[in-house]
């Protein structure tokens, strides 16, 4: 019962994605109300909800790219030193034992230069043909590194494992 529930879920979140293009779904940030006449200075340290959710946009692309299957976007968002390292087929490598089917971006963490960003991502194992039996999708979060350069989030060539 229990894995039908989970397998309706997912079926759930497949059909409510597959009419977003890019199969995104990213949370609101709160943004502070402008007041033209008193700005509103940001405090040393304070990152500003518009800085996170530049963060949250590049994340989202980055992703969608991935989904999508689309090497040189994934690749352009990547940061120059690994640009210059790669080419797009380089760092996305083929199809390989997973699909992505989907992603959300649901927290992205600043801290000066650096950032860290959580995505659930909905992948679908893909088996060899000579196995019979077929694995449904499953859900895992992922911590997405991100640093800033020249006031841009690029995706950092050292991801965790």
């Amino acid at each position: 019962m229990r894995a039908q529930g989970r397998a309706a879920g997912f079926a759930l979140l497949l059909s409510v994605l597959a009419g977003v293009p890019g199969c995104a779904v990213t949370q609101d940030v709160a943004s502070p109300t402008p007041n033209a006449a008193s700005p509103t200075p940001v405090a040393k340290g304070v990152v500003a909800a518009s800085e996170v959710e530049r963060l949250r946009e590049r994340a989202a692309a980055f992703w969608a790219a991935r989904v999508a299957g689309d090497p040189n976007a994934q690749w352009e968002l990547l940061e120059p030193r690994g640009r210059g390292r790669f080419t797009p087929l380089e760092y996305v490598p083929g199809p390989g034992a997973m699909k992505y089917l989907a992603y959300q971006v649901e927290d992205a963490t600043v801290s000066g230069y650096f950032a860290d960003v959580s995505v659930r991502l909905l992948v679908q194992p893909i088996l060899p043909a000579a196995r019979k039996q077929k694995i449904g999708p499953s859900s895992t979060v992922v911590q997405d590194r991100w640093v800033r350069i020249g006031g841009t989030w690029y995706r950092s060539i050292e991801q965790g494992t």
